[in-house]
């Protein structure tokens, strides 16, 4: 039986102990499972991601698994143990991580921050430098702006426009509102109406977004986060903060930029 080298302390609850889920969408360094009772996504990967409802494996027994699987593969889950068809994998003794925000790291220096963002080249989904977000006025940045406005017409309409928007596993206009999410937990400024809002919308509109980034929405609504996201929380100096900042550049193909560009725009918005 293979063994889960970590797993987020979320799929150590009830729900997840039994049930059956089926293989959702495949890629070369990890797999979604869907459960079939609630349609939620785990990841599986060999990676050293630390992400909600993520489960990390070796790299040999990720290749074992693959090899034998396809799109709809049916998986049992018992005594949190996944049956795959030629192999099983079990969680029950893997090292559990916590994907839950906390205030604990969260006192960080945003001038440190501020100062490392204000070199990065590197562009986000809508083709600009990330370094442009203090002063951009493009379309994505007004309506995070906008998500602050005193008005929840505009606030509503602001989510509207980014739920979904640009290209990818998960478009540019999800993960801004990923790194607004975060913004509001790190200043304690959630919009309890607007959470409301964007939480139905996803529920009950399909083809808003993709299923993975759906996902991510609805985790980080409830205030689950990718460690290397909160991470930020522990920017206390210049070089942690190019440190962790390099680490989210680095996810996806522009995912951490724009994830980066919600987050940063979001603060300036705090600062005024």
């Amino acid at each position: 039986m293979l063994q889960a080298k970590s797993i987020d302390q979320q799929l150590f609850a009830q729900p997840y102990v039994n049930g059956h889920w089926r293989v959702h969408s495949m890629f070369k360094k990890s797999l979604n499972l869907q459960a079939q009772r609630n349609k939620e996504l785990v990841m599986v990967t060999y990676q050293d991601a630390k992400v909600p409802h993520g489960i990390t494996v070796s790299q040999r027994d990720y290749e074992q698994l693959t090899a034998q699987l396809t799109i709809d593969t049916s998986i049992m889950i018992q005594q949190r143990v996944l049956y795959f068809p030629q192999a099983a994998l079990s969680f029950q003794h893997a090292n559990s991580y916590e994907t839950t925000w906390s205030t604990n790291g969260g006192d960080f220096e945003r001038e440190h921050l501020f100062s490392v963002i204000k070199q990065v080249t590197q562009e986000t989904g809508f083709q600009e430098a990330l370094q442009q977000v203090f002063i951009s006025q493009h379309t994505y940045y007004q309506a995070i702006d906008a998500l602050r406005d005193d008005s929840f017409c505009a606030q509503q309409q602001a989510i509207d426009y980014l739920i979904g928007r640009g290209v990818g596993l998960t478009p540019t206009g999800d993960d801004m509102l990923v790194g607004y999410l975060l913004a509001c937990c790190f200043t304690n400024q959630q919009n309890q109406r607007l959470l409301t809002y964007l939480k139905h919308t996803l529920i009950t509109v399909d083809d808003l977004t993709t299923d993975v980034s759906r996902h991510y929405l609805l985790q980080a609504i409830a205030g689950n986060f990718s460690q290397t996201y909160t991470n930020i929380g522990w920017c206390r100096d210049q070089q942690t903060a190019k440190n962790v900042i390099q680490t989210i550049l680095a996810i996806g193909h522009t995912s951490g930029v724009d994830f980066l560009a919600g987050f940063i725009r979001s603060l300036l918005q705090d600062n005024q």
